[in-house]
């Protein structure tokens, strides 16, 4: 059973160079300090993730990465780096004045959780991590088209006929040059599209596609691309760039994390991030302990995982 949400005790807006961070801290105001790190990059934090903590126990803090979710301005991605993200972490770490915390996240919150955690480890007490991302381009392959095409050969088929692709090619890059025009109609296909793409790759539980209601849908542009989801954008820009992180970087330097508690709840059937990701990140790693979520893909609201996640996030009060 989850918790129910209540309100948050504090909200702060940070100003760091270009951007404005936004972030709420929930719970017990001298509780245990958490950060809850979401994924994307790109998605923001939602009321929903307050279920996973115990209010009574946690100070939990809630941070809206650099362009997405509360952050101003909305999508900016000059400034938006994982150095950059690490760095804001930190810096609210020492603007709330907590000596060490807890760390959260999946997806590309655990991405950014080990990448912070390799560069602050006395600054972690322990973490736990969903769908591990390692950042390296033989994932982004797997997940955006060796996956698909052997998993889903027809959700990628249809997207590539709609795209105007080959039927053997990977549609990301078709669909972030879509999200770099100037066209914003052309921009909110591609972010829509991005989105409708990775929702079928991310669930055990299948939806319909239907790629040609948003190629035919009429709104006026500005409207249409001001409501269009964030994360592809931000994505996009992640994936251009490596995530901005060095070859193998979260591998190469995960020794560093070998006092650090880490728990790794894993989707047995995940596209996006596969178990392959989790046994190698924990592989020699005796201080982390791998839980598979039987039945259960990428997303947390599949099969048991946010009774998994909370069940290893109570346990963190004893550590």
């Amino acid at each position: 059973m989850l918790y129910n949400i209540k309100k948050s005790f504090a909200r702060h807006e940070i100003k760091r160079d270009l951007h404005q961070l936004y972030l709420e801290e929930y719970g017990k105001v001298n509780g245990i300090p958490v950060i809850f790190l979401h994924g994307g990059p790109g998605s923001g934090c939602a009321n929903w993730q307050k279920k996973l903590f115990n209010s009574k126990i946690y100070r939990v803090i809630f941070l809206d990465q650099r362009g997405s979710g509360k952050s101003t301005p909305k999508r900016l991605l000059k400034k938006n780096t994982t150095t950059d993200l690490i760095k804001d972490i930190e810096f609210i770490r020492e603007y709330l004045e907590i000596d060490k915390w807890f760390v959260v996240g999946g997806s590309w919150g655990s991405t950014l959780a080990i990448a912070y955690a390799e560069k602050y480890p006395k600054r972690v007490k322990g973490m736990v991590l969903r769908s591990l991302f390692l950042g390296t381009a033989k994932e982004l392959k797997w997940a955006f088209y060796d996956a698909p095409s052997i998993f889903k050969p027809s959700l990628i088929k249809d997207l590539n006929i709609t795209l105007k692709n080959r039927i053997d090619e990977n549609p990301i890059k078709k669909l972030g040059e879509m999200l770099e025009s100037p066209d914003l109609r052309i921009a909110s296909i591609g972010a829509e599209l991005w989105q409708e793409y990775e929702k079928n790759l991310s669930s055990i539980i299948s939806f319909d596609h239907d790629f040609k209601s948003i190629l035919n849908k009429e709104e006026k542009d500005k409207d249409r691309y001001k409501r269009s989801p964030n994360t592809p954008f931000i994505e996009n820009h992640y994936i251009k760039n490596n995530f901005f992180l060095e070859e193998n970087q979260l591998i190469k330097y995960k020794n560093r994390l070998k006092e650090i508690p880490i728990s790794i709840i894993q989707g047995e059937y995940d596209l996006l991030c596969p178990p392959i990701n989790s046994f190698l990140f924990s592989n020699n790693l005796s201080n982390v302990k791998l839980i598979t979520a039987r039945q259960a893909g990428h997303y947390i609201s599949d099969p048991g995982i946010k009774q998994l996640m909370k069940k290893e996030i109570d346990e963190l009060q004893f550590i």
